[in-house]
């Protein structure tokens, strides 16, 4: 179940993305939703990565906490993605920059996004402090966010500058030793 409300959600957000004009890269934008390579990370690999941990987080109201957490790393991350007026990839979420504010300049389909952000990470906190799974569950969920980090972070703006940028890559960086360290506290659980 969670793999397919996972991908539902991503569809549902490359629907949005197709009738706001924003599916492919245009003139208008360099990076359109398909040809973005975190959706396609969140499409593939997420859905997978969120059917592999669902089953060890048990439910609950302690669930709003890490929702909490979620929604506010989401509000922050984009924020940071954003980049201001002058800075930023023109992508299917942000086709343009007017007022320089990330949540002024974003579209519907980034606004999906903003949501699926922030129940990705809330269900990925929830994984961190829930039950042990099996070793290999583990793993397979480390490798694939590792997978999936690079994916959506450093190829948009490289399909649409050809550039890595230092910025980027100290994110991705920083998100990969995250999911490792989370990895290895599961093995020594």
């Amino acid at each position: 179940m969670a793999w397919i409300v996972s991908v539902a959600a991503v569809a549902a957000s490359g629907v949005v993305a197709a009738f706001e004009g924003h599916w492919r890269r245009s003139a208008r934008i360099q990076v359109g939703f398909g040809t973005h390579g975190g959706m396609w990370g969140d499409a593939l690999l997420l859905p997978v990565v969120n059917a592999l941990a669902v089953p060890w987080i048990r439910p609950g109201w302690w669930l709003a906490v890490p929702l909490l957490m979620g929604a506010v790393a989401s509000v922050a991350l984009h924020a940071w993605w954003h980049g201001g007026r002058q800075a930023g990839v023109r992508e299917h979420m942000w086709p343009s920059r007017p007022t320089g504010r990330w949540r002024s300049d974003l579209s519907w389909a980034g606004w999906c996004h903003v949501v699926y952000v922030a129940v990705e990470l809330a269900l990925l906190a929830a994984y961190v402090i829930s039950a042990m799974p099996p070793p290999a569950v583990a793993a397979a969920v480390a490798l694939l966010l590792t997978a999936h980090v690079p994916i959506g972070v450093l190829l948009p703006p490289w399909t649409a500058t050809r550039q890595v940028f230092r910025v980027d890559l100290g994110q991705t960086a920083a998100a990969i030793v995250l999911v490792w360290i989370v990895a290895v506290l599961k093995f020594t659980r």
